[in-house]
């Protein structure tokens, strides 16, 4: 009899970190990270502030709940993404590191829509949290595999014409603030879709210039 009341008791505890979690993402969504309160939360979700402290330490931990998976798994394809990179030196055509076929950008908006409110939140919504330069550092991340490519081209014999970091920093800063533009203006999966394809087409033709 003891087991069944420890399940009640479970699934009970599971509805209301859930109930927390979907009142937290209304509050974020709602009013940002920063004018977003924990007694906000708590009120409109019918609990205490001590009722959310029991599942979550604070604001900022209630935060990541809601973004930290999908940003996380953003970063980890980022950082695995320089392995296509140097694979296609090795294939003695550093010109498709640039190529973005229609299948690559389709799973891209497909993942992007099936979490749409982590994007949200993240791209939009995170001032004053620790997740506020979840941009800059899928950035970041580019601009040290490019740079290491372009190296490794050089070292290799490639023709290229050699870019500064802060001169690739401005390139990606332009491409990735453009891309995420689907987040915040909130588009129909269609009109992302073309508007993926237009920057992957404008962009991947002038890393071409510098690259190929």
């Amino acid at each position: 009899m003891l087991f069944f009341w420890e399940v009640i008791s479970l699934s009970k505890s599971e509805d209301t970190r859930q109930l927390i979690l979907d009142t937290a993402k209304k509050e974020f969504m709602e009013k940002g990270y920063n004018d977003a309160s924990v007694r906000s939360i708590a009120k409109q979700a019918g609990l205490t502030t001590g009722a959310i402290f029991r599942y979550f330490a604070d604001k900022e931990s209630l935060f990541a709940a809601l973004v930290s998976p999908v940003a996380d798994h953003m970063l980890d394809l980022y950082r695995k993404g320089g392995e296509r990179g140097f694979a296609s030196l090795t294939d003695g055509h550093p010109e498709n590191m640039w190529n973005i076929s229609d299948e690559v950008i389709s799973v891209l908006v497909e993942y992007i829509f099936a979490n749409k409110d982590a994007f949200y939140l993240l791209i939009s919504q995170s001032a004053g949290s620790a997740y506020e330069s979840f941009v800059d550092q899928l950035i970041e991340e580019e601009e040290k595999q490019t740079y290491a490519f372009q190296q490794e081209m050089i070292r290799q014999g490639y023709s290229c014409r050699p870019l500064t970091l802060d001169e690739i920093h401005i390139l990606f800063s332009a491409q990735y603030y453009a891309f995420f533009e689907i987040v915040r203006h909130k588009l129909e999966k269609d009109e992302a879709l073309d508007r993926i394809h237009l920057i992957a087409d404008f962009f991947g033709s002038a890393w071409k210039l510098y690259f190929a």
